[in-house]
């Protein structure tokens, strides 16, 4: 439970500062030595603390890195639905919306920071599997993600920009797959070009998801 229970802790801000520093300072330590060079020695030196202050608050280290895993993968989230309010939802135009769209792609397929974040979220994702505890806390932070797409394809169709018929969630959760996605090529030996990835999805875009435009509508360089 202590995955669960910190992040509760965070959300009403009581967590103790000490815990607020072990898995702050684990984050950091996984992101820069990854999960398999993460040790607890490191992490003693990186805080300052010692074993005794570190177990008072974590019943062992695969606790630790559970905690660090949920807070990278909630900064994963947190920085989607930033980028979503951003380019998407704060669209005034059809071509704002879909120029949104064709940029959010192409910057997350570039981004190198981006490309190591999903092999830690994916690393986190595979850890719900022996971890019914990370799991249900991953759930409700992804639900938030889903969310908050759901709400941005409403207010996109209401307006006439996607096509009506499309079930709102389902799009919402094919968005993250195609996104998310592209960690099978950050894994693979010879790599897709980025730009191509990004006109492909545009296309899809342009005829699977978009409602018809005016013909005054024009594509935006």
């Amino acid at each position: 439970m202590v995955v669960r229970r910190t992040q509760e802790m965070r959300r009403e801000g009581t967590v103790h500062p000490t815990h607020v520093l072990i898995v702050d300072s684990a984050v950091q330590l996984v992101k820069k030595k990854g999960i398999a060079e993460f040790h607890i020695d490191d992490l003693l030196e990186a805080t300052g603390l010692t074993r005794g202050a570190i177990y008072h608050h974590f019943e062992n280290v695969d606790q630790v890195l559970e905690s660090a895993l949920l807070a990278i993968y909630v900064e994963g989230v947190n920085g989607n639905i930033a980028q979503v309010r951003q380019t998407l939802a704060s669209a005034t135009t059809f071509d704002e919306f879909r120029d949104g769209i064709v940029e959010a792609n192409r910057l997350y397929v570039k981004n190198a920071k981006l490309r190591e974040l999903r092999k830690l979220r994916a690393h986190a994702m595979a850890t719900t599997a022996t971890s019914s505890d990370l799991a249900a806390s991953l759930a409700r932070e992804q639900q938030k993600l889903t969310d908050e797409y759901v709400v941005v394809i409403t207010e996109a169709q209401r307006r006439g920009w996607v096509q009506e018929d499309l079930d709102v969630n389902s799009l919402a959760v094919f968005i993250q797959a195609y996104s998310f996605g592209i960690i099978i090529d950050d894994v693979s030996e010879t790599h897709i070009k980025h730009d191509s990835w990004a006109l492909l999805i545009e296309s899809f875009f342009e005829k699977c998801v978009y409602a018809p435009q005016p013909r005054s509508t024009k594509r935006s360089s």
